[in-house]
């Protein structure tokens, strides 16, 4: 692909893995073939900016410090992207001052990044937008568990990353066991517990990036679940962060094979859910398909990792990807 040019990235990390992450561009390895590794992800994605861009800057993310700002005023990049403030409470204060220096940046802004990480406030949103996401009740810490849904329920932490906090047992068939399962939430996080109607089927993952029409659709993947009876196969903590536990159960992730009236469904929900949340740039939106074919939005995830070996972002290209959304960046403030 040719290299654009004149413009200059800078790229935010995190202070954590920034050594390792200079040492594998200086050795010109490769990024490592593990999808769970933070190195693994940043690293593919500063080389294929590398091999697009004139002038490619790490700029460590440095938590109660000006010293990142100030380094990015000093740069005056064309556009910063960031691959480390989503793991980071700052990231919606930052983009903030991004905003009022005037300097384009990748993924979301603080409003975008706030009502997607609110698990309760997003899906109030998604409803009011039309779209349909599982039926739920939050239970607070300390008080009355009542709930009036259906089994089987699923019972997570109102506001986590990554499944934390759901288990291979988290799917409960008793009002008894959503107790148990809120009360072991309540004392782990200490924070509310959402309990969601189980929605058995297929489950998927959406990647879009922005273009002048809005989010679109750039791969959609399926879970499979080897070792669960059909539709009852979810993620959990463990699945998502160990490949070990994947392998001995079974589990993989592939591009999913759709019809075009599915296809047509979900490309339309991510659009409305996207808009109704504020998120752009880039996002990835988890949901659940029963066998009438009916979609129940779980959740939206703005500024998710980005990975070479991911089929999500591969196709055309893993490079062409990561073009649109620095391009996307580059709208924004035009738009």
């Amino acid at each position: 692909m040719a290299r654009t040019i004149g413009l200059s990235i800078a790229c935010l990390i995190d202070p954590d893995v920034a050594g390792q992450i200079r040492s594998g561009l200086e050795s010109s390895a490769k990024a490592p073939n593990a999808s769970n590794d933070r190195v693994s992800y940043d690293l593919s994605v500063i080389q294929a900016l590398r091999r697009l861009y004139r002038r490619v800057d790490l700029v460590e993310a440095v938590e109660a410090s000006s010293r990142t700002m100030d380094e990015l005023m000093r740069i005056k990049p064309d556009v910063v992207f960031n691959l480390a403030c989503s793991t980071l409470p700052i990231e919606g204060s930052f983009t903030g001052c991004l905003e009022v220096l005037g300097i384009p940046y990748t993924g979301s802004g603080a409003l975008g990044i706030a009502l997607a990480n609110d698990k309760v406030r997003c899906r109030q949103l998604m409803q009011a937008a039309g779209i349909r996401v599982p039926r739920f009740v939050e239970l607070a810490p300390g008080r009355p568990i009542e709930v009036d849904l259906t089994p089987p329920l699923i019972v997570k932490p109102v506001a986590s990353a990554g499944c934390a906090g759901i288990h291979r047992d988290s799917v409960a068939r008793t009002e008894g066991e959503v107790a148990r399962l809120a009360r072991r939430i309540w004392h782990r996080f200490g924070t509310a517990a959402l309990c969601d109607e189980f929605i058995l089927g297929r489950e998927f993952r959406i990647g879009t990036i922005e273009t002048p029409k809005g989010m679109q659709p750039v791969g959609i993947t399926e879970w499979k679940f080897g070792d669960a009876a059909p539709g009852w196969g979810f993620k959990t903590q463990s699945i998502v962060s160990n490949p070990r536990v994947r392998r001995a159960r079974r589990v993989s992730r592939a591009l999913a094979v759709l019809s075009r009236r599915d296809r047509r469904v979900l490309a339309e929900t991510a659009r409305v859910a996207m808009a109704a949340l504020d998120v752009r740039g880039y996002a990835t939106m988890d949901v659940r398909m029963d066998d009438m074919g009916r979609v129940s939005v779980l959740e939206v995830n703005s500024n998710p990792g980005l990975w070479s070996g991911s089929s999500i972002w591969s196709r055309p290209s893993f490079g062409r990807n990561i073009k649109r959304i620095v391009e996307a960046a580059r709208r924004w403030p035009e738009a």
